[in-house]
């Protein structure tokens, strides 16, 4: 689970963050998060997840894939929805919250 201030800081960037689980997984959820990339913004909903899953030690799932960013797209069927996501890995746990965002976003900009 995500300590409330940690959730709160989120709610900054994205107003309706919430907690999430399935199977023992804690996620994040991200509704209409601002994903910048190159010259355009797109706004989609996220899942954050804090911990390892796939072999890395955090993901960042959305919506939607982002045309032309990232590598290795994948699709997952998480809390009975389809998600997208990219291989982009060494982004630790250890870090806070919207760090581990801010850096999963890096990736598509």
């Amino acid at each position: 689970m995500i300590a409330a201030e940690m959730l709160e800081e989120l709610k900054l960037i994205c107003d309706g963050a919430s907690q999430m689980v399935e199977g023992g997984c804690f996620f994040v959820y991200l509704p209409g998060l601002r994903v910048p990339s190159a010259s355009q913004i797109f706004v989609l909903d996220a899942l954050l997840c804090l911990q390892s899953r796939d072999g890395y030690p955090t993901r960042l799932f959305l919506s939607q894939l982002v045309p032309g960013r990232g590598n290795n797209w994948t699709q997952h069927r998480i809390l009975d929805r389809t998600w997208y996501t990219w291989s982009w890995n060494n982004v630790a746990a250890s870090s806070r919250p919207t760090q581990i965002l801010a850096e999963h976003l890096r990736a598509l900009r």
